[in-house]
């Protein structure tokens, strides 16, 4: 080594250790491995017999046979229940959405009195228990005849309690957009319909994939308003209400139950892996300013 590069090296400043950075990733990293275990247990148990299960619970299958995933199709009527919750969640997140986004462009740019007191009732809302609700909710609808009707009394419920935070969400994402563009399609004869569906819209992917991700999260596996709703009937019953009866009075078929839950978290990550790209640059949207 020559004497200039020695010098050099010896003014390079050393990397100080960084205590701090180092515990921040040893706790995400385990705060990660906390939640993703359950779903590898889960899948791990579902290839085995209950025989295997019973026999050590921690070792893994001795073969990979997709037997529990067909008889929890066919025999635990999973299939059933998968197209029950497809409906529910199709028709709720479509209602959510159309009205959300209707709510959320009339506070931000039309001229709607007291808007301010509009979104204090919808933080209120947001912030009041769901458990609250739901003895109020159930009596209500059983003197209006509708918890007789099959998907009616639990998409009602989840649109209700969906919108006034996807409404403040989308509200704040319409706030971003400037006024001048909305203004010069106006001076061009734009109506607003066609101001929000033609301009603002195709701006708020972002925005609009982050609520239905958050929305299909809460209607795909919300269990207690879906139970109290069809505990006088055995039609339309989603897969959370379903996957109770896996539990038998005596016992219950471990494999076939993880199976099953297998089969219902699937559709949560296809979910995430189409929209996060437009999840993760809503989240990030503002966040670098220039």
């Amino acid at each position: 080594m020559s004497t200039k590069t020695a010098a050099i090296a010896c003014r390079a400043p050393k990397k100080k250790f960084n205590t701090f950075a180092v515990v921040c990733r040893v706790i995400l990293i385990s705060l990660v491995l906390i939640w993703i275990y359950p779903v590898l247990f889960s899948l791990q148990t579902s290839f085995k017999t209950l025989e295997e299960f019973f026999a050590n619970i921690w070792a893994m299958p001795h073969s990979l046979g997709v037997d529990n995933f067909v008889k929890a199709f066919t025999q635990g009527h999973i299939g059933e229940y998968f197209i029950n919750s497809i409906i529910i969640a199709a028709v709720s997140l479509v209602s959510i959405e159309v009205i959300s986004v209707m709510a959320a462009y009339s506070l931000a740019r039309l001229r709607i009195p007291h808007t301010g007191v509009i979104i204090m009732l919808c933080f209120a809302i947001q912030l009041l228990p769901t458990e609250t609700i739901i003895i109020p909710l159930y009596m209500m609808m059983s003197r209006l005849g509708m918890l007789g009707v099959k998907y009616l009394p639990i998409i009602i419920a989840y649109v209700g309690w969906s919108i006034p935070g996807t409404t403040i969400i989308l509200k704040n994402f319409f706030d971003t957009i400037p006024k001048e563009l909305l203004e010069a399609a106006r001076i061009d004869g734009s109506g607003e319909i066609r101001n929000l569906f033609k301009i603002v819209l195709p701006l708020m992917k972002g925005a609009l994939a982050t609520c239905i991700v958050m929305n299909f999260t809460f209607v795909w596996g919300e269990l207690m308003w879906a139970k109290t709703a069809t505990i006088t009937t055995v039609s339309g019953l989603p897969l959370t209400v379903g996957l109770m009866n896996f539990k038998g009075e005596f016992g219950t078929n471990w494999p076939l139950l993880c199976a099953a839950i297998c089969m219902i978290v699937i559709p949560l990550y296809l979910v995430f892996l189409f929209l996060q790209k437009y999840f993760v640059s809503s989240l990030t949207a503002g966040s670098v300013k220039g």
